[in-house]
């Protein structure tokens, strides 16, 4: 007890020193202040992982599309191991060619503005960009199926319908041979089976694919037909040149004609 009493007598000789509180309030706030410290840091350090980790990325960033030294291709990997199971219809060619090239759909005969192709086996393949660019359309049609078009620049388009599923989505670049589907049947030509429906496109009119095939973008856009769009445009452009000049004066040579009189007034002073 008295061990007791002497430690308490001291703790309070200590206590009513005037640097001891002082003392005890500085200790407690460094004790504070070294834990927030130390709490804060522990977060920077969280943030600046997660800054350097960044979000999770679905897909690799596409490189820009670059289609100065491509020619196009058929849209599947090996020819010989598909059949045509459909031509482009074209209004030069023989009589039989044409009918070969007609669509039989709903009662009524549709010339077929591409080409048709399905594997030899009938099973279902995967089907490839034609050429490097932008999809600008990819989305399921009731009569057609699936479609996917890719614009490759200077108003060429390549069409892909028929399809049984997607690999791409609109906006998404494709490089030449790139999968953008799988082929598959449709309500519109039946008659074809599995197929892959195939066009290439200039300013919206439809060309040959075979002609177009090992071809550029600039070749194409130099030997197919203007769209109506250009047509337009040009008729437009003409009609504009061909209009007079409002400010062009008239010739002073030339006199005006207002007092000329006409042919009857003519045959009646010669009565006369």
């Amino acid at each position: 007890m008295k061990e007791e009493k002497n430690s308490s007598n001291k703790i309070q000789d200590l206590m009513r020193k005037r640097w001891v509180l002082p003392s005890v309030y500085l200790a407690a706030a460094a004790g504070l202040l070294s834990t927030v410290l130390f709490l804060q840091s522990g977060e920077d350090t969280e943030r600046e992982l997660e800054i350097s980790e960044g979000p999770e990325q679905t897909e690799e960033p596409t490189a820009p599309v670059n289609v100065a030294n491509e020619s196009f291709h058929l849209p599947v990997e090996n020819e010989t191991d598909f059949d045509r199971v459909g031509i482009f219809y074209d209004a030069q060619a023989e009589v039989e060619e044409q009918e070969q090239a007609i669509v039989y759909f709903n009662n009524m005969y549709v010339e077929n503005k591409g080409v048709d192709f399905a594997s030899k086996n009938g099973e279902a393949f995967p089907v490839m960009a034609s050429m490097s660019g932008v999809v600008t359309k990819a989305m399921k049609d009731s009569l057609l199926g699936f479609v996917v078009e890719v614009d490759h620049g200077d108003g060429v388009v390549t069409h892909y319908s028929s399809l049984s599923a997607l690999d791409v989505k609109e906006g998404k670049e494709v490089s030449q041979g790139d999968v953008i589907g799988e082929a598959g049947s449709n309500s519109y030509n039946q008659e074809a089976g599995i197929h892959v429906h195939f066009e290439v496109r200039h300013d919206g009119v439809a060309v040959n694919p075979t002609d177009a095939m090992e071809k550029s973008v600039e070749d194409i856009a130099a030997f197919a037909p203007q769209g109506e769009k250009k047509e337009k445009e040009k008729e437009n452009e003409k009609e504009e040149n061909e209009k007079p000049d409002e400010n062009e004066k008239p010739d002073e040579n030339e006199k005006p004609e207002e007092n000329k009189p006409s042919n009857d007034e003519e045959l009646e002073g010669e009565t006369e």
